[in-house]
């Protein structure tokens, strides 16, 4: 969401990114862009408070006019600070249901919407349950759903050429799973479904995606005899090499949002097999343009695998289905219209607009 922004905002904004810890894979493409970039490895938090500190006065110095926090610690510490800094307008971002959130969490977000002049929810029922988590007032949380750049499904290698590099055999039906390796996305589920039913014996899964549980999730594999056929690719942005090279997509996650590596593949015309939980129903229309099934349930997960597996006639037809449907929605021009949109209210509420002259 973040490169997207850098790359599409109107010359009227000028964007400066700020990341409070460390860069990782995708803060090195948006440095790559040009625009201003601050790494600050940084670790604020109740053991190290002077970093949020020290993060307002970042800010401070910067003196932006909106402060636009993505993910966990720009959530919380990033308004903070923003609050402290006496940024004119701060934003915050939800992008998943997060039920296991601790009371501490919540009450601090609770607190935040006092100085937070508006939150983006992914999808509308990330929406709803962060206005009844937190008691945020409805008015200041605004569904705009993720942006996919489909330029990102650009191939660099031939599907053949993709599967020898890892060894899977050109006419083997291969599933593919984009995800951190962490418990909400149910990697284990997915790995269960699969060792348990003949009908899959044929079946490969490349996992790309990197995480804490690597480690334990290759001994699962081992542990249930599928080291052949799973093939783990870690983290990788060549997403339309990775996504040319498979026949389905799976999404078991235990919870989520509105995951952009679903809607990515969808837009790729691969059939989509996913859990029914937040914001997905509102992608996967079962049956029409994906497939449905409940979290945590390997019985009927392996049942719908086994489905699309044995029909191709299924597969293209949802494929297209779930093609047609995402491409028009979930663009980046879209995306870009509705936060230039809010960015442009906001300023204008505050008088900003016509001080810096936009």
């Amino acid at each position: 969401m973040v490169l997207n922004l850098v790359r599409h905002l109107p010359a009227r904004f000028e964007p400066i990114v700020v990341c409070i810890h460390d860069a990782g894979l995708i803060g090195e493409e948006i440095r790559r862009t040009g625009v201003a970039f601050r790494e600050l490895g940084l670790t604020p938090g109740l053991r190290r408070p002077v970093d949020v500190l020290r993060l307002r006065d970042v800010l401070h110095d910067l003196q932006p006019h909106i402060v636009h926090t993505f993910l966990l610690t720009g959530s919380l510490y990033g308004r903070f600070a923003a609050m402290m800094a006496s940024v004119p307008i701060v934003i915050g971002t939800e992008v998943n249901i997060y039920e296991r959130k601790q009371l501490a969490h919540r009450l601090a977000e609770r607190w935040l919407m006092r100085g937070t002049d508006a939150v983006v929810a992914s999808a509308e029922s990330v929406r709803d349950f962060y206005v009844k988590q937190v008691d945020a007032d409805p008015a200041k949380v605004r569904v705009i759903h993720n942006a996919v750049d489909w330029s990102r499904l650009e191939t660099t290698m031939s599907r053949d050429h993709m599967r020898a590099a890892f060894n899977i055999p050109a006419g083997a039906p291969l599933a593919g799973i984009i995800a951190r390796l962490t418990e909400q996305k149910a990697h284990r589920v997915l790995f269960e479904a699969m060792a348990q039913r003949a009908d899959l014996a044929a079946l490969h899964l490349l996992v790309v995606g990197d995480g804490e549980l690597r480690g334990e999730l290759q001994r699962r594999v081992a542990a249930l005899g599928l080291e052949p056929r799973v093939h783990f690719a870690g983290a990788r942005r060549d997403l339309g090499n990775v996504l040319a090279a498979i026949d389905l997509f799976v999404m078991p996650s235990l919870w989520e949002g509105l995951p952009l590596s679903l809607v990515l593949a969808m837009g790729a015309g691969l059939p989509a097999i996913a859990t029914r939980v937040a914001g997905i129903p509102e992608v996967i229309e079962h049956d029409v343009t994906g497939l449905l099934v409940p979290p945590g349930d390997k019985d009927q997960l392996g049942a719908g695998l086994a489905r699309m597996v044995g029909d191709h006639a299924l597969r293209a037809q949802l494929g297209e289905a779930a093609r047609a449907f995402v491409r028009p929605r979930f663009g980046v021009d879209r995306y870009i219209t509705s936060i230039t949109d809010l960015y442009s209210g906001l300023l204008a509420a505050k008088g900003i607009a016509r001080q810096a002259g936009s």
